[in-house]
């Protein structure tokens, strides 16, 4: 109970268990489906803040990042838009997703972010911005520093690979044939990436991504 309880620190039980419930059906149906594969999972903190930063390749990506790291109960953003109805954003709730408005400068999903994450949890963005077009791995942009500074989280950098391949942009619906898998990289403590420029800082982490992308291909392939 008390490993549990440090996944979700301060969330009624009856959200914890849901949240199980939900990871053990997702965690299923990617094992079956797509045979998805995960590196690295010793490198996420047990306890404590913790920002993942991925690359975004498919609506898939918050759903295969959550397959690996089964002891930790990631936050995710989510356009407010999905949340209009009451089953909706009872969802939202239980799945730990953050409503946003996308290109509004949502500063109140900016607070939550920094609140959940000083709250000891765990949280994933996607520094791209949006689901890349062409499944390489485009531009951080800097807006994930304000977070770091604020939170001062413990950073692990994430790559999702063959996400793309299966569900890219601009497809309505997903293929069920493909391999997938995700690694996740070293922990960077936030006071590395702050004492750079968030340019410099942000360009550091891709690089790590899309190197990390590189290997789970090859691993993949084999």
């Amino acid at each position: 109970m008390g490993d549990l309880r440090k996944r979700q620190p301060n969330r009624p039980l009856w959200r914890i268990a849901i949240w199980r419930f939900m990871q053990a059906v997702c965690w299923l149906f990617l094992l079956v489906v797509y045979r998805c594969r995960c590196w690295g999972v010793r490198n996420i903190p047990a306890d404590g803040p913790v920002l993942s930063l991925s690359n975004h390749q498919s609506f898939y990506d918050p759903i295969v990042i959550g397959f690996g790291a089964s002891k930790r109960h990631f936050y995710s953003l989510g356009r407010h838009t999905l949340y209009q109805t009451p089953i909706a954003r009872l969802f939202e709730r239980v799945a730990n997703s953050i409503a946003v408005q996308q290109g509004a400068g949502d500063t109140k999903a900016m607070k939550k972010c920094i609140e959940v994450l000083k709250e000891g949890q765990a949280l994933m963005l996607f520094p791209e911005g949006a689901r890349t077009m062409t499944g390489n791995v485009e531009k951080f942009e800097t807006g994930a520093m304000l977070i770091i500074k604020r939170a001062k989280p413990t950073v692990i950098p994430v790559a999702v690979e063959g996400v793309y391949d299966v569900w890219p942009r601009g497809q309505s619906k997903p293929k069920f044939t493909g391999r997938l898998g995700v690694m996740y990289g070293e922990p960077i403590p936030a006071a590395d990436l702050t004492a750079m420029k968030p340019d410099d800082a942000m360009e550091m982490v891709r690089g790590r991504v899309d190197a990390m992308r590189h290997q789970v291909a090859e691993r993949l392939g084999e």
